[in-house]
């Protein structure tokens, strides 16, 4: 059971795969090869926002100004934010090292959806998919603050997709009160900001990319950089979980 230990939290989630299973027409993307596998939603809590925003952007122009570094990059590559998926090698695992070292508190939770194993009815609608896997990540850390703010990367073309996602994780997380007889609802403001507007959102791609390489490619050299920095893995739908203790 969660213990609030902070007056003010900060949640920034990030993700890496898509929740799409089935195509408009009907087709499933999955069996065909052109959608992933799982969906991985990553949770990085810290109390101080501004901290962690100054240390990566410190991180970024300390990358920019090494000269062993910079000199690789094409002239098409300005590293305004990090964003494991299109990064170089070298930066991927200099900023990987740094977040292993980071000196900030960082909370790390995260979540495995393998996407066949769902029920159909999240199957069959990627926005319901996306917004039950982020709220199931979400319930137990709406109450670790007395007041939390949560930054979604994501960011839905749709108002009413947001609004959706908000009702979905708002919902789980008063269930989740009411189940531990919690004294009063999660204070809880939401966000859609692009991944780039912040650091603590950049650190959350990169712990999804690495979780996403590990379970979609069976490739752990990212995840084996930064393991010990996360607290909590979550397989929802393979009723599994990892941690420190038992780690994966």
């Amino acid at each position: 059971m969660p213990k609030k230990t902070d007056k003010k939290s900060y949640i920034f989630l990030d993700e890496s795969g898509k929740p799409e299973v089935y195509s408009r027409k009907g087709t499933n993307l999955v069996k065909q090869g052109s959608a992933s596998k799982f969906l991985i939603i990553v949770a990085v809590r810290v109390s101080d926002q501004l901290k962690i925003q100054e240390l990566v952007t410190e991180k970024r122009l300390e990358i920019l100004r090494d000269k062993s570094l910079s000199s690789r990059f094409s002239t098409a590559y300005s590293l305004n934010a990090f964003h494991a998926q299109t990064d170089y090698k070298e930066v991927k695992e200099s900023f990987y090292k740094w977040i292993n070292e980071c000196p900030v508190d960082l909370k790390i939770s995260a979540i495995i959806a393998e996407k066949m194993k769902a029920y159909s009815s999240l199957q069959r609608e990627s926005s319901r998919m996306y917004a039950t896997v982020a709220g199931e990540l979400l319930k137990r850390l709406l109450h670790t603050a007395e007041d939390v703010e949560v930054i979604f990367s994501r960011r839905d073309s749709s108002l009413k997709a947001r609004e959706r996602l908000e009702i979905v994780v708002d919902t789980l997380g008063l269930a989740f009160a009411n189940q531990h007889n919690f004294n009063k609802k999660a204070n809880a403001l939401y966000h859609h900001n692009p991944h780039y507007t912040h650091g603590g959102l950049q650190i959350a791609d990169y712990v999804a990319h690495a979780l996403f390489q590990l379970f979609e490619n069976k490739d752990r050299r990212w995840w084996d950089m930064i393991k010990d920095r996360v607290g909590y893995v979550q397989d929802i739908f393979n009723k599994k979980s990892y941690s420190r203790s038992n780690p994966l």
